[in-house]
């Protein structure tokens, strides 16, 4: 246990350069072996430094006794580590997040672990695509959520980690001596926004971050769970979403082309619930399921509704449509509030 926390704190605050965990009073950092810790490891709070200029607390770590060495012993170190490390630079971080991120911090310490069960953790995630990438309410969606930060700084980090480190450090907050409650902003999401403006292309924001993140979600293993499979229509029919889209979720509905006539057009339109802002995306894709184009349905920023006709269809085995809710029209989203209002779609499909 001593040795796999030593190699723990050395990548963490090593090669993934982030603050070393604050000591208690005694000066040092307290690591406790218990039955039953969920999730395996974690860090919890001490005590608040109230001299800092900014949010600052130490805290001390909890690790499953049962554990066994190798991997899965490294992994559940890396991320009692990890969040000690939050709970130093960004300690009003929401939970949902930084379980997230320090699952996919821990990943990166320790990538050799992937679970007892391969892809358990992701799959609670991707079978509820619709819920928000970032939900507090569920422990085991959140390990899963992780796949979302990874792939974050897998596309946009200058090094392993650093889009994590850089969320926790650009987001100080003050909270009052009195207060019972850390400050609630900045936010990560707040850093995002601003620091993924203009990140795939002029004029694009976190929008559009959030669809290629759907996209991407789609095709990863394991898929994220299709709302709709249906064939070719022959005739015009329309579906409802089977679940309300919470924002930053996403649906999903995947249409056959086998018996499409040659040349075939498929016409799709979209409308959706006011108050919130709705971005659709139509990937076409061969039988191994690898894409072989992408298209992106304009709509007006404040609409509610969007169309698009698809064309160069031969050859195409499967018609990936996506539909993301990228956050309401009243306010940003943020994983703090814990809730959300999820809005419904109606899609209209057509061969032409």
């Amino acid at each position: 246990m001593l040795t796999a926390a030593d190699r723990a704190w050395e990548v963490v605050t090593g090669a993934l350069a982030l603050a070393p965990p604050d000591p208690e009073l005694d000066g040092a950092w307290h690591l406790y072996l218990l039955d039953g810790v969920d999730g395996g490891s974690t860090a919890l709070l001490a005590d608040r430094d109230v001299l800092a200029h900014f949010d600052r607390a130490s805290s001390f770590g909890l690790v499953d006794r049962s554990i066994p060495p190798g991997c899965a012993l490294d992994f559940a170190l890396a991320r009692a580590v990890a969040r000690a490390s939050l709970w130093r630079m960004a300690p009003a971080t929401d939970e949902g997040s930084a379980r997230a991120e320090t699952q996919m911090l821990a990943h990166l310490a320790a990538p050799c672990y992937v679970g007892p069960g391969g892809y358990d953790d992701e799959r609670g995630f991707q079978d509820e695509p619709e819920r928000a990438v970032v939900d507090p309410l569920s422990t085991s969606f959140e390990h899963g959520a992780s796949m979302f930060f990874d792939w974050l700084d897998a596309n946009f980090a200058t090094y392993p980690g650093a889009l994590v480190a850089g969320l926790w450090s650009l987001a100080p907050t003050h909270t009052a001596p009195a207060a019972w409650r850390w400050e609630g902003a900045p936010t990560g999401f707040d850093v995002l926004r601003v620091s993924l403006k203009n990140a795939l292309g002029t004029d694009s924001t976190l929008d559009d971050v959030l669809v290629r993140f759907a996209v991407h979600r789609a095709l990863a293993l394991p898929p994220a769970r299709v709302g709709w499979h249906v064939p070719y229509p022959a005739k015009a029919r329309r579906l409802a979403a089977p679940t309300p889209v919470a924002p930053t979720g996403a649906s999903y509905v995947l249409i056959d082309m086998a018996g499409a006539p040659a040349s075939a057009k498929l016409r799709i339109e979209a409308a959706w619930e006011d108050f919130g802002r709705m971005r659709w995306d139509v990937v076409k894709l061969d039988a191994q399921g690898n894409a072989l184009a992408d298209l992106p349905v304009t709509s007006l920023a404040l609409g509610t509704s969007a169309s698009m006709t698809v064309e160069l269809l031969d050859g195409v085995d499967r018609v990936l449509v996506v539909g993301v809710n990228v956050g309401s029209t009243e306010h940003p989203f943020q994983p703090s509030q814990g809730w959300w209002e999820p809005h419904a779609w109606l899609l209209t499909i057509a061969g032409e």
